[in-house]
């Protein structure tokens, strides 16, 4: 690989990005992290594939042209499917990386020696849509009855499903496969509830920050409500102003 390059990353990275270092062997692209240990990301690439020259833009051609995948490795040993697509943003042609993790995009890419280098906002949060009011007025439509609130969260959602009887998680999770066809795990609803939860307990120290608020002791079912409908407002809010943006 040679160095071409639109921006290096910078020796110290916004709040919340992290950074993936992969190394080519064979036909893949393959690397890890040192702010997220244990995970690794992995590209494969087509067995024609030119190695003279691989660059940002080389690879967003590629990536443009064909169907692109790899996989997402996890500490625990699970294993996710990504896919690679082209998305304009910020005025340029950037590449998307989806997960059941989450949608994330790359920026700082760097090409040198045989590393492709980028860093992905851990917390990156798509623009709104309708979409995301959709998944919200589901959510709270299955957690409306307190009878039909779970108390107490594990992340597995088949039982929250047979029962109709739901965490937040899994009402969130539930509703975004419905109303959006697949699952992000960071889609804007779910992580404006998450950033919702953060500015009403700054100091939580959440692991999982759904789970780990239905499931704290000092959280109510009218605490599950008021947060969905805050998250409603918010996304509201930033639909109603990019309205008025495009009107004037």
């Amino acid at each position: 690989m040679s160095l071409d390059l639109a921006s290096e990353i910078p020796p110290q990275l916004p709040e919340d990005y992290v950074q993936f270092d992969l190394q080519l062997v064979e036909s893949r692209l393959q690397g890890r992290s040192d702010f997220l240990e244990g995970f690794v990301i992995s590209i494969d690439l087509p067995s024609d594939f030119s190695r003279d020259r691989v660059s940002r833009e080389t690879l967003a051609d590629l990536i443009r042209s064909q169907p692109i995948s790899g996989v997402l490795d996890y500490p625990d040993g699970r294993r996710t499917r990504i896919e690679f697509e082209i998305v304009r943003h910020r005025g340029a042609d950037d590449v998307y990386m989806k997960s059941t993790l989450g949608y994330f995009l790359w920026e700082y890419v760097t090409v040198r020696d045989d590393t492709l280098s980028f860093a992905f906002n851990w917390w990156y949060c798509p623009p709104a849509t309708q979409t995301d009011l959709d998944i919200l007025a589901m959510a709270c439509g299955l957690l409306s009855n307190p009878a039909h609130w779970r108390k107490r969260d594990d992340r597995k959602c088949r039982k929250d499903i047979d029962s109709g009887i739901w965490s937040l998680f899994c009402a969130l999770r539930h509703s975004s496969t419905t109303c959006a066809g697949e699952y992000n795990h960071h889609n804007t609803a779910m992580q404006t509830v998450r950033f919702v939860i953060d500015d009403l307990k700054p100091e939580h120290n959440y692991g999982h920050t759904l789970m780990d608020y239905n499931n704290d002791p000092e959280t109510s079912h009218g605490d599950i409500l008021f947060l969905l409908n805050e998250s409603t407002r918010r996304i509201q809010v930033e639909l109603l102003g990019r309205d008025n943006r495009t009107d004037g």
